[in-house]
């Protein structure tokens, strides 16, 4: 099957979540290693918006959502939150 006659459509499986949230893991603590074990603001704000995505799209459970997630400095007013939860 393909997309277009020039780009060919790959079908892929879904890695189990314990290897996604492995993989996670890993990226995040790549991340606190580059910037010398202090996560900036911009980078930790992404990495919540990102686990939350996750969250939401059910790729990863809540307990592994609430182990990565306290692994990632504290966002003030934190739009993933936000969004996730909705404004109150």
């Amino acid at each position: 099957m393909t997309l277009t006659t020039d780009v060919p459509f790959v079908e892929t499986s879904m890695m189990e979540s314990k290897d996604m949230v492995a993989e996670l893991s890993h990226r995040i603590q790549a991340d606190i290693d580059h910037f010398g074990g202090t996560m900036p603001e911009m980078t930790a704000a992404s990495w919540r918006g990102y686990l939350a995505a996750m969250l939401e799209w059910n790729l990863i459970p809540v307990a592994a959502y609430d182990a990565l997630v306290a692994r990632i400095p504290a966002v003030k007013d934190d739009p993933a939150v936000a969004i996730l939860k909705g404004r109150e």
